[in-house]
């Protein structure tokens, strides 16, 4: 295989990437925004409610949270910190 042809081919499978990248399938668009959102909103309530029934319990200087808000952000400023 000569020089030309391996460029040829390269040039070949980009120009198909890029047509593939240029229209995203709108199922898999909305699949994942749905499961994000289910996401948050478990790691929410299972969050508070792991960390008021079980961590208040046994660590004695954690005071228990006001509500999902405030463990999806902590979740969210965990995330960014130890990425």
């Amino acid at each position: 295989m000569g020089l030309v042809e391996f460029l040829s081919a390269c040039k070949e499978g980009f120009e198909e990437e890029e047509e593939y990248e240029q229209s995203p399938a709108k199922g898999y668009v909305l699949t994942s925004l749905f499961a994000v959102v289910v996401y948050i909103v478990l790691i929410g309530l299972f969050g508070k409610y792991l960390w008021n029934e079980y961590l208040t319990k046994f660590v004695t200087v954690v005071k228990p949270v006001g509500g999902a808000m405030d463990i999806i952000a902590m979740s969210v400023l965990l995330s960014l910190l130890y990425g």
